[in-house]
């Protein structure tokens, strides 16, 4: 964690904090040879770059309220086509946007990941292929484009990484938090979007006790669909405290 509480991308997965998850906590550079080769067989074939583009690595967090999930839809607005946009503007050609993780209309993310590609070509010599911009400098123009749009949504980080990355198929840890506020009195106005509300009073034992059949390996196989390329094997690791609850 950063001083400003922003994880770097570098961000070990030792932090445990409720309020910050790290952004990529565990890769395939973490895994066992078996465990990568496993992990490869799931990427997708075609992953050739040509030269002069550089694949950028991307940590950002965003309010998901006025968003109709992260994923590109057409004639909706959603993150992923934001960040296509401000892209856009900062290089003057349209690029792809990979996510690591996919979010609905409404979820909020303190740091989902993505990647895209990006070919620097001079303005004043069109054609000409420059050296790529530095991290540094593609975080701050992205992030000057999406302050004038809602500013809603934040590059928060960026790094090089080899044409081979994948944001999706390298990731290996992805956390999630799930908020109740229970109580007769309604929701502050700071929680608003950020919380669901349950009026009756909850059994915070007996939630814990029922979440305890979650916890551990299993095989999911039958929630997803034929030809789906996750992995089915999840490990839970959960816990409901009384943090959040009133």
């Amino acid at each position: 964690m950063t001083e400003n509480l922003k994880h770097s991308l570098d961000s070990i997965s030792s932090s445990h904090s409720p309020h910050r998850p790290s952004k990529i906590s565990k890769t395939t550079d973490d895994l066992s040879d078996d465990e990568q080769q496993q992990q490869q067989q799931q990427q997708p074939e075609s992953m050739s770059q040509r030269p002069g583009i550089q694949r950028y690595l991307l940590a950002i967090e965003y309010i998901g309220t006025r968003f109709s999930g992260s994923q590109q839809q057409s004639n909706c607005r959603t993150v992923v086509g934001v960040l296509e946009e401000a892209f856009h503007k900062f290089i003057g050609q349209p690029v792809s946007m990979f996510c690591s993780s996919r979010t609905d209309a409404g979820v909020h993310a303190l740091s989902n990941v993505c990647h895209v590609d990006v070919e620097r070509i001079s303005k004043r010599k069109p054609g000409e292929v420059l050296e790529p911009h530095e991290p540094a400098v593609v975080k701050r123009a992205v992030n000057h484009f999406l302050q004038k749009n809602e500013g809603d949504v934040m590059v928060i980080d960026v790094r090089s990484v080899p044409a081979n990355f994948h944001a999706r198929y390298k990731a290996q840890e992805r956390t999630y938090f799930y908020r109740l506020l229970s109580g007769a009195e309604p929701l502050s106005t700071f929680e608003k979007d950020r919380a669901w509300h349950v009026p009756e009073e909850l059994n915070l034992r007996a939630m814990q006790e029922a979440c305890k059949v979650l916890v551990g390996h299993h095989d999911f196989s039958s929630f997803r669909a034929a030809g789906c390329q996750v992995v089915p094997n999840l490990l839970i690791v959960g816990q409901i405290t009384n943090q959040n609850i009133r």
